[in-house]
């Protein structure tokens, strides 16, 4: 894989470099709406740190695509170790942090939904760099789903954090 091979990558990089800050910032926004719910359900506290660092992910991953001049090999290295700290950091806070069945969504089928893509915006990083270390230009494509993912699992938080958990909330005290 050459630089100019990344560098047609450019505009991706830095789409999801903004993306990922400015999403995070939103998160921020919806959780500190809903911040004494969220501190009072179990299993909240695990999607809110999953939104949070996806999004942080989609930020290093597009700032690590847009160092000048950096060799595809760092490139490849740098997807391997976010994909990887990102995929462990997340599974180890939902591990301390179980989901039940009391949070909005919280049934076992939009969680397996919120797991897959979690696990897909994570490892499909760590794909994409060994396919750049090995030196398959396409192994970038990767990047792509694992960006709609975090950033359907992302806005799909945000909402509940904004929306629903506020909307439950005044419903059950009318």
């Amino acid at each position: 894989m050459t630089a100019d091979v990344i560098l047609g990558w450019h505009d991706f990089f830095m789409t999801i470099a903004q993306i990922g800050a400015t999403l995070a910032g939103l998160l921020f926004v919806g959780l500190t709406i809903s911040l004494p719910h969220v501190l009072g359900v179990r299993g909240y506290l695990s999607r809110a740190f999953a939104a949070l660092f996806l999004q942080f992910e989609m930020l290093v991953i597009g700032l690590s695509g847009l160092v000048p001049g950096q060799a595809a090999w760092m490139l490849g290295v740098e997807l391997i170790v976010a994909g990887l700290a990102f995929f462990s950091g997340i599974a180890l806070f939902a591990w301390n942090f179980p989901e039940d069945g009391r949070s909005v969504l919280g049934s076992p089928g939009p969680r397996f939904v919120r797991v897959v893509l979690s696990t897909g915006g994570t490892l499909l990083p760590v794909l994409a760099g060994i396919g750049v270390v090995a030196g398959w230009p396409s192994a970038l494509y990767l990047l792509v789903p694992a960006a709609i993912g975090c950033l359907y699992l992302s806005i799909g938080n945000a909402w509940v954090f904004a929306v629903e958990i506020p909307r439950r909330k005044q419903q059950s005290s009318e």
